[in-house]
């Protein structure tokens, strides 16, 4: 009979409680066992560097096709009028689907996310950036999650998108309700938060699309509409989806990082210095990321029964790919729970890699490539709460909200 190897220390449940403490007991589950059970999760955890690129790698029957768990929450003979728009998006984002269907989205998606596209916003994030730190430069106290983080990331997102920067207050409400797919223990009620969400988005990009429709502009919706390939198009439903996963992902995750990497920097003298000095170094920004582990785990679900390390997977496991771990080995990275801003960060998996390698990664860097060197070259960073006040998100971690002491450096 195999023995299955159990993961007791690790309570996935408790993201919010546990807060920066949870990466110190990732690491011991990755020194325990290289896939281990987890009875909190009702999930098999991996993550060692190697096992978890190989899981990203697309070679193993391992399914991105996971939205059902959380449709569990609600009786079948309920969904359909209950969330209507949640069953018929969500499980078609980018995010859910496996090749061919996944392979073809992706291909069409790629103008829209390209290097031009993201270069021809900078200019408008660095004036937001220096407008956002300005302001709250000015009240020197501040929430930084939402009057400095969200600020920079949902008017970025909202000008790549070309929506109205009126509809900000609304993103906040729409971020939270949209997280329940990461939320390490979903109830019914975040489904219908969904649904509503949804449902003001769907009204929102219906009209944007039209317009693009009638007049591309260049845009990343026009640059969706247009987008063809061997004479296949996104249909109007395919963009909406892909919109609304830009909208949330696109500005969540950034202001996440965001937040991290302040109290990260705040607590960090030589990374600071490094910054000042470095401002445009991109393995800088991309060791804080790996540092700060903002990117926690990614779920596949096993599409055929298997055998992993000794350890027995059968199809409809839910398997938890710990990216977190992952960027914490130091199989792959010497002295992993420090900021090394020199170390080579070829193969950190902030952003996943393989297939689902996270297609907007060029913004997310590009935002805080521009964000962070002006933090720490205006602002010494005090961070004003203790204990940190972390979100119950699994998938993403984030600070529920942050106030800090911004005082101002002397220009150099």
């Amino acid at each position: 009979m195999q023995t299955i190897e159990r993961a007791a220390s690790l309570d996935l449940t408790q993201v919010s409680l546990l807060g920066n403490d949870i990466l110190g007991k990732i690491n011991q589950v990755r020194e325990t066992a290289p896939v281990i059970w987890s009875d909190s999760a009702g999930a098999w955890i991996v993550s060692r560097h190697a096992d978890v690129f190989e899981a990203f790698s697309g070679k193993m029957p391992l399914s991105n096709v996971r939205f059902t768990r959380l449709l569990d929450l609600i009786p079948e003979a309920e969904r359909h009028y209950r969330i209507p728009h949640v069953m018929k998006s969500v499980p078609m984002w980018i995010v859910n689907i496996d090749p061919p269907q996944h392979t073809r989205i992706r291909k069409l998606l790629t103008r829209a996310f390209s290097k031009k596209v993201i270069e021809g916003v900078r200019p408008f994030a660095r004036a937001t950036i220096a407008k956002v730190l300005d302001q709250a430069g000015e009240k020197r106290e501040v929430e930084f999650i939402n009057q400095v983080a969200r600020a920079v990331t949902g008017r970025v997102i909202m000008n790549i998108l070309g929506v109205s920067a009126e509809n900000l207050p609304r993103l906040q409400a729409w971020s939270i309700a949209m997280n329940s797919f990461g939320a390490a223990q979903p109830v019914p009620s975040m489904l219908d938060d969904m649904e509503k969400a949804m449902a003001e988005m769907d009204a929102l990009f219906t009209v944007e699309i039209e317009k693009r429709r009638r007049n591309p502009t260049g845009d990343f919706i026009s640059e969706m509409v247009e987008a063809s390939e061997g004479g296949d198009a996104l249909t109007d439903d395919e963009i909406r989806n892909m919109c609304q996963v830009t909208l949330i992902a696109g500005h969540d995750t950034t202001m996440n990082t965001m937040g991290l990497s302040a109290v990260a920097l705040a607590r960090n003298a030589s990374a600071r210095e490094h910054l000042r000095e470095h401002p445009q170094d991109p393995n800088a920004i991309m060791e804080i990321m790996r540092y700060v582990a903002m990117s926690t785990m990614m779920p596949r679900v096993v599409s055929a029964d298997f055998k992993w390390h000794g350890q027995q997977l059968r199809k409809g496991d839910v398997v938890f790919l710990m990216i977190a771990g992952a960027n914490r080995d130091p199989r792959t990275f010497p002295d992993p729970d420090m900021i090394d801003m020199t170390r080579a960060t070829d193969q950190v998996m902030v952003f996943g890699s393989g297939l689902h390698h996270c297609i907007g990664h060029l913004l997310a860097k590009m935002q805080l490539g521009e964000f962070l060197p002006a933090l720490v070259r205006r602002f010494d960073i005090e961070i004003l709460d203790e204990p940190l006040q972390f979100t119950n998100h699994l998938v993403q971690r984030g600070l529920a909200r942050l106030n800090v002491r911004l005082n101002p450096r002397a220009p150099a």
